[in-house]
């Protein structure tokens, strides 16, 4: 009788282990996809609305303002903008969900 508890107990292991090992494959292919829909670069034309810190824009895009950051390479331009002014940004969203500038263009 002991035996054939162990062995049901043993079975019971081997087929959750198996479970387990399924989910975790499964989660790492969407990571991998979520990693690529990050790198998409968003287009978008708005309004500069200003300076939100030292390091991010306020553009206000389809009526709704929105901040992004901005890198060091990009300081310059984004300096030389007047709040008011039509933007075309161009931008990509990290994992966690925060806009990296990644080219601000001035339209008139």
């Amino acid at each position: 009788m002991k035996k054939l508890a162990i062995l049901m107990f043993s079975m019971l292991l081997l087929l959750s282990a198996c479970g387990t090992a399924e989910k975790s494959s499964g989660s790492e292919t969407n990571s991998g996809s979520q990693d690529a829909a990050a790198e998409e670069t968003v287009t978008k034309e708005g309004t500069f609305a200003g300076l939100a810190d030292s390091h991010t824009i306020a553009v206000t895009i389809d009526g709704k303002e929105t901040s992004i950051q901005v890198g060091s390479d990009l300081q310059d331009k984004m300096n030389s903008i007047s709040e008011g002014q039509k933007v075309e940004v161009k931008y990509t969203k990290d994992s966690n969900g925060v806009l990296l500038l990644k080219d601000l263009e001035t339209k008139e």
